[in-house]
């Protein structure tokens, strides 16, 4: 192929992936989920974190599941009755959601840094907070490092196993392909596509579909792709086992943990074990009817649980 062939195939392949990535955002953007909740913008580094403040009474800080496709609206079942009794916040994390989303390398120790900022520049008192998922990690730590919170509520916490992961050369090969500008950002487009969030809650986060899970996809699919898939730096990060660190040290010698786990999910007996291993005296609530996120799927039991601990 001369020369010149080939430029104009290599131009012709760059104008049709920025297409596609371009029509991905708009169809992204066209679920409307996120933009209908009018919410705040907190000043953090030279970045903007969105959040949203309801109700009264005593602090309750609610941090989602740390994924690109996760944001502040999975807490959307719960929150009007959590906010009777508290003052709720609940945040899109950076690279998340409403959030900024730089082109960095996220680590646990950005996550705790954000939170320990946030806590005191927004909240400014001590306050309980509720975790999903992966982003038990860095509560934990941010908690042992600064003290932050009262009470720890832990839905669904990391696997304790796959938080030791270290990040080897091949992962910072990877990390590299996917920051870059076009074909970094086709490869997340195909990796975190629309058909591939309903197949990863399908079979992980969810039992069964109904309207509010289908509302929460539709919201995963904007989340992800919001502000031209810039998502991808924090995808790339959490392939890679930047986000990762060991956690056990922010779980001993604790009274303040709570884990509220869903009988239905994937090895849920061998990673509660983890943690009663480490800390026996974490209090351990379960659910029957959910997988990873029963605020969503069970939210008038999950609720229940939550009142039990913040009492």
């Amino acid at each position: 192929m001369s020369n010149h062939k080939l430029l104009k195939f290599a131009v012709a392949t760059a104008t049709t992936l920025f297409a596609a990535n371009a029509i991905i955002d708009k169809l992204a953007a066209s679920k409307n989920k996120l933009s209908t909740i009018h919410g705040y913008f907190y000043s953090w580094k030279d970045d903007k974190i969105y959040y949203t403040k309801t109700g009264t009474g005593s602090p309750v800080l609610l941090i989602h599941n740390m994924n690109v496709m996760s944001s502040s609206y999975e807490w959307n079942q719960i929150i009007d009755q959590l906010s009777e009794n508290h003052t709720v916040y609940a945040l899109d994390l950076i690279g998340c959601g409403q959030s900024t989303k730089p082109a960095t390398t996220y680590t646990n120790y950005l996550f705790v840094q954000l939170i320990n900022d946030f806590c005191n520049d927004i909240i400014d008192e001590k306050c309980d907070v509720i975790t999903s998922g992966d982003s038990a990690s860095f509560i934990v730590m941010a908690n042992n490092m600064h003290n932050l919170f009262n009470k720890i509520i832990m839905i669904n916490p990391n696997d304790l196993c796959k938080m030791n992961f270290e990040t080897t050369k091949v992962d910072m090969l990877k990390k590299q392909i996917l920051f870059m500008p076009l074909v970094g950002t086709s490869l997340y487009n195909y990796y975190v596509n629309e058909n591939r969030i309903k197949e990863t809650t399908s079979n992980k986060y969810f039992l069964n579909t109904n309207a509010d899970i289908q509302s929460y996809i539709d919201a995963s699919y904007e989340a992800a792709h919001f502000n031209s898939s810039k998502g991808k730096y924090l995808f790339a990060s959490i392939l890679c086992h930047y986000t990762n660190i060991d956690m056990r040290i922010g779980l001993r010698n604790r009274s303040n943990l709570y884990i509220i786990a869903s009988n239905r999910r994937s090895n849920s007996d061998e990673i509660i074990s983890t943690y009663l291993e480490v800390n026996n005296e974490i209090e351990i609530s379960y659910l029957d009817n959910s997988k990873l996120l029963p605020q969503i799927e069970e939210p008038d039991a999950c609720m229940n649980l939550i009142e039990k601990y913040l009492k």
